[in-house]
């Protein structure tokens, strides 16, 4: 009961005298979008998955663009002499891929849909007259349309989908905010005026409630990085090549994770590319790699037709031309002294590798598996004496694993909680 006159609030027993009262401001409301988020065990390791049911209209788009291609390559291979690059290379490829005339019917289809840039693309390129020029031509083509083609279509954008590109940004993000203790992470992505992956990874990385500091390398960021897109993300870009031996402008320290997404097949010496991106990421960190790994023919028609790579130094040891196949790639990173721990295979074009760094002396952790469905919770007594024992000596190496044979079992919550606890970074 209030009483205004003698200024004293009453409630049960207790009588507030002279109380002052504010009223609080409401709170603002927030204008960001809920974020749904479930939870999904996928294998680190997965191939074509595009013909293995997530999208099969996707295979019949990859192979009408590659027959197209190799269709207009065959019919410019018998109307020229020396007028256009690689011809020797493109021959090969020609008579070494089997290839059926594209059904009119597809090609309509597909020139009408808004998420095939590729064929438009493809179409545009082998309308090119072939003259003095072509070469100059294409890439004026390429250049023009390659921001779609890597935002809009449908066979660029499938492994950049979460299936393949978060699934590995959120390995990533599970290893490096508990190594480094707080909720910060730092990206680099290289040639991105080519790769053009930081829409991508921003918009999956802000799904977490993270700080990230994002930079764009690109030997001319001005001409190939939209300088508003970049703001509005919050990203820096900054003028650097992977082929250059000046250090990355206002960067630091190494970088959390590496980005380099169809980009390295482009330079001169996959090796020494690959060994300047590694020297940016830090110890325990990781590189994220996107490259075409078949149906060589598309990407040769955006990239091959107005380049000549025959004076590339590696061009011997490369599958089809500058690109090669999953086999090759994996022992490119393994020379080059990277961990293999995720790769992704849509199929029909591309692969995603994620790759970690180890530092030189880094002592290999023993596995300790600790089984967590006994709902009479017997097992909880060792996980708290792993997490409370020393890290000195042998124990210093310990990776334990919780093991939960059900899927509702509440396990990633626990671990989530318990990560966060002292010598929580050993859990898995």
């Amino acid at each position: 009961m209030i009483d205004r006159q003698m200024d004293t609030c009453r409630s049960g027993g207790v009588e507030l005298v002279e109380l002052h009262t504010n009223v609080a401001q409401r709170r603002q409301r927030d204008e960001r979008s809920p974020i749904h988020e479930s939870c999904h065990f996928f294998p680190y390791n997965e191939h074509s998955l595009a013909s293995s049911g997530l999208d099969t209209s996707l295979v019949e788009y990859a192979e009408t663009c590659a027959d197209f291609a190799l269709e207009r390559m065959h019919n410019l291979l018998e109307g020229v002499e020396n007028d256009v690059h690689n011809l020797k290379l493109m021959r090969r490829l020609v008579s070494d891929t089997g290839w059926t005339p594209a059904v009119d019917k597809k090609l309509t289809e597909h020139l009408c849909s808004p998420d095939a840039v590729v064929f438009r693309t493809l179409e545009k390129i082998f309308r090119v007259a072939n003259d003095d020029d072509f070469a100059q031509n294409v890439n004026s083509v390429v250049s023009s349309s390659w921001a779609d083609i890597v935002s809009t279509d449908r066979l660029f954008g499938f492994a950049r989908s979460d299936r393949c590109f978060k699934t590995c940004l959120d390995v990533v993000l599970e290893n490096i905010l508990v190594d480094n203790g707080d909720d910060h992470i730092q990206v680099v992505e290289c040639d991105a005026g080519t790769g053009q992956a930081y829409p991508h990874a921003m918009a999956q990385l802000s799904m977490h409630s993270i700080s990230i500091s994002y930079i764009a390398t690109d030997p001319d960021p001005a001409r190939s990085i939209d300088a508003e897109l970049a703001q509005q993300l919050g990203i820096d870009t900054v003028e650097w090549s992977l082929e250059g031996t000046k250090p990355v402008p206002g960067f630091a320290s190494g970088a959390d994770l590496v980005i380099l997404a169809n980009v390295l097949h482009k330079h001169d010496n996959i090796s020494k590319a690959l060994s300047a991106a590694t020297s940016l990421v830090s110890d325990n960190g990781f590189l994220l790699i996107v490259e075409p790994t078949s149906n060589f023919a598309i990407p040769w028609s955006f990239f091959v037709l107005s380049q000549d790579v025959t004076e590339m130094s590696d061009i011997g040891s490369r599958t089809c031309g500058p690109f090669c196949d999953e086999q090759i790639w994996t022992s490119l990173l393994t020379d080059a002294g990277l961990t293999p721990v995720a790769q992704k295979s849509d199929g029909v074009l591309h692969t995603v590798f994620l790759c970690r760094k180890l530092s030189s002396n880094a002592v290999e952790r023993v596995h300790k598996i600790i089984d967590v469905d006994d709902p009479s919770f017997g097992w909880l007594e060792e996980v708290k004496a792993l997490m409370t024992e020393e890290r000195e000596g042998s124990n210093a190496n310990y990776s334990v694993w919780l093991r939960a044979r059900k899927a509702d079992s509440g396990l990633v919550g626990m671990v989530n909680c318990l990560r966060r606890e002292s010598n929580g970074d050993r859990l898995r």
